[in-house]
């Protein structure tokens, strides 16, 4: 069991499950499993030496034994002096499959985004671990590199790119970098790439950064909810020319109130001089968000591939890292032949819901098959939704479309929020496609670009195979014919069919269950020795079909004489439910979440003077029944 790779918790519980009195086997430890793994050389492959740095030395030795196929670009342990620009004591490894390189050069082209980031957990040295991560077609991540690294400073990450832009035999031109808010990165980034077309922070990191301090606020929780909320309103706007504006008047108004002059100081030298960076109305178009897609291929690794415990040894961590890789790559090439349903997809779904209950009469041509706007109910504002001239795929139709409307997300753009910054079909673009129809047989992808891609695709999907050598040989297509019989087919009502099959079925599993215990009779007598295996197997069996019985019965199909009414209700099944009294909600003015679009408003209006201001301390009652709740701020201070 040990050698199949089975846990050692399971196979402790499987032998001390087994034996009905008290032997020695109720005293197996981890520690003795282990002993038992070393003394017959028992490993899944990962420990290779003792030494963990021979064990890793070795795993390297026989990757590049591999030639072409090997996966290591770059390798400089502790001690070599091969590196001019890293100490004698520095550490790196940089790790790129064939599979990585072409599906670098096939999604990291100008306008796509590329995201870099480091983490650390993954071994007992400090080293952490930066990958260089791309997004496919289908909106979801693909690491094309991956660096081990007992620092994570300007040179090292220079190094690793260098080595990525050999592998690769081409510069990342036109890019768009996600980065966390250092410069480290953007700074490598140029030195070997050349400057982004954009460089963004994610706007999670922007945010947590946000909240971390907002104790330099000198309030109460309702004044640093207040605070939190009018920039996170400022972050959001999408006018370009009301975003500066505001925030003018947000850094004036702040500076003046002694509560919070030190965060306005914090925020005017760390984010409003860098407004470019992560304010929404500078990324409208570019499709891109967060860089969250690095953030869950980091816990995958972590919580997934190392079980979510401290991995002390690199080499561990090393086989982690290649299981995850071997992943990927299958993922990808089942996106390839199969097709994945993914949450960008579901998201197109219940967008194209969300229009069905729009008004149609929102939807007002502009330019025929070119230009729509779309009112907002209520408002004389609205969105304006134009069709792209040409298509960044040579496909009819991107993995991200929606069949009813039968378009892709680069089709038309919207200058709302949910078409300028994720990928996906904004419900105004839905509502544009289902009432108006335009003609989008114009719009073409580049036809310069077909053999280009289509070899790229081809190289991925085969050196996916070949990114270790534990991967298995792919199963080919298999296509299966079912004969059919021809003959007069004779015609029965629903309920009458229904009937005759259950009941062949149940004559035919009785059938079976009577040969299986007769077969199982059999081996007994001619095996006694596997009886207290067999007589716990059958307990298991047993309990299973006292739990069967005991469940309510489910209702049977009614026959046409026995008609039941037809709003008899079905039985309940039986169920487990919480009864657990939910906590109280906290008032929304004081917990540090994302303003509503009321809240969004006020704010926003606030900071033009245009709003009643009222103090808690000047009020007269506890009640005020005169000034509408609609009109006032109720906080002290309004930024």
């Amino acid at each position: 069991m040990l050698a199949a790779g089975i846990p050692m918790d399971d196979v402790i519980d499987q032998l001390q499950a087994k034996e009905t009195k008290l032997t020695c086997l109720h005293f197996l430890t981890k520690s003795d499993l282990k002993n038992i793994m070393r003394d017959f050389k028992i490993n899944k492959g990962d420990i290779q030496y003792n030494n963990d740095a021979d064990s890793v030395a070795a795993w390297i030795i026989r990757d590049r034994d591999k030639g072409e196929e090997s996966i290591v670009r770059y390798s400089k342990f502790q001690g070599d002096t091969a590196e001019e620009r890293l100490n004698e004591n520095d550490f790196m490894l940089v790790i790129m499959s064939p599979a990585q390189v072409a599906g670098l050069r096939l999604f990291g082209r100008r306008g796509k985004e590329v995201a870099l980031d480091s983490t650390h957990g993954t071994n007992a040295y400090d080293f952490q671990l930066t990958t260089l991560l791309v997004i496919d077609e289908h909106g979801e991540g693909f690491p094309a590199a991956f660096c081990y690294s007992n620092r994570v400073d300007e040179t090292a990450i220079t190094i690793f790119l260098e080595k990525c832009r050999e592998a690769l035999g081409q510069r990342i031109l036109g890019a768009v970098l996600m980065t966390d808010d250092t410069e480290v990165y953007y700074n490598a980034w140029c030195n070997v790439m050349g400057p982004p077309a954009h460089r963004l922070l994610c706007t999670w990191h922007v945010d947590r950064a946000w909240r971390r301090n907002l104790a330099k606020v000198r309030g109460d929780k309702a004044l640093q909810a207040t605070v939190y909320k009018t920039i996170r309103a400022l972050m959001e706007l999408t006018d370009a020319t009301v975003f500066d504006k505001k925030l003018g008047s947000f850094l004036a108004t702040a500076k003046n109130d002694g509560k919070t002059a030190d965060f306005a100081k914090y925020f005017e030298n760390e984010y409003a001089t860098r407004a470019d960076l992560w304010a929404f109305s500078r990324r409208l178009g570019l499709r891109v968000h967060h860089n969250m897609h690095l953030e869950a291929l980091h816990r995958v690794l972590k919580h997934v591939h190392m079980h979510g415990r401290k991995v002390k040894r690199l080499d561990k961590s090393l086989f982690a890292l290649t299981t995850l890789m071997r992943r990927k790559m299958y993922d990808r090439i089942i996106k390839i032949y199969k097709g994945k349903w993914t949450k960008h997809l579901s998201g197109i779904r219940t967008r194209h819901k969300r229009s069905t209950c729009m008004d149609v009469g929102l939807v007002k041509c502009i330019n025929p098959n070119k230009m729509y706007s779309v009112g907002i109910t209520g408002s004389s504002a609205g969105y304006l939704v134009e069709a792209r001239d040409q298509l960044p795929h040579c496909e009819r139709l991107c993995p991200l479309h929606c069949s009813e409307c039968n378009v892709c997300i680069h089709y038309f753009s919207c200058n709302c929020l949910d078409s300028g910054l994720r990928n996906t079909i904004c419900k105004h673009v839905h509502l544009v496609m289902r009432t108006s129809a335009p003609d989008i047989s114009t719009i073409v992808g580049p036809e310069e670009n077909i053999a280009e891609v289509g070899e790229v695709v081809a190289a991925q999907v085969t050196l996916d195979y070949d990114i270790d050598s534990y991967a298995e040989t792919p199963v080919h297509d298999i296509e299966e014919t079912v004969p059919c019989t021809a003959g007069p087919m004779q015609v029965l009502s629903g309920s009458t069919a229904i009937i005759g099959m259950s009941s062949k079925q149940q004559q035919t599993s009785l059938s079976l269950a009577q040969e299986h215990c007769n077969s199982i009779m059999a081996e007994l007598y001619l095996h006694p020795e596997i009886a207290p295996t067999m007589c716990n197997e059958l307990q298991g069996l047993r309990a299973l079909c006292s739990a069967s019985n005991a469940q309510p019965q489910m209702p049977t199909v009614a026959t046409e004489i026995e008609r039941e009414p037809a709003n008899k209700l079905a039985v309940r099944q039986r169920q487990f439910m919480s009864t657990k009294q939910k906590p109280k909600k906290r008032k929304p003015e004081l917990t540090l979440c994302k303003p509503s679009t009321v809240e969004k408003k006020l704010l926003l209006d606030a900071l033009d003077g245009t709003i009643e201001v009222i103090s808690r301390n000047n009020r007269d009652t506890d009640h005020d029944y005169d000034v509408c709740t609609s009109q006032i701020v109720d906080f002290e201070h309004s930024y």
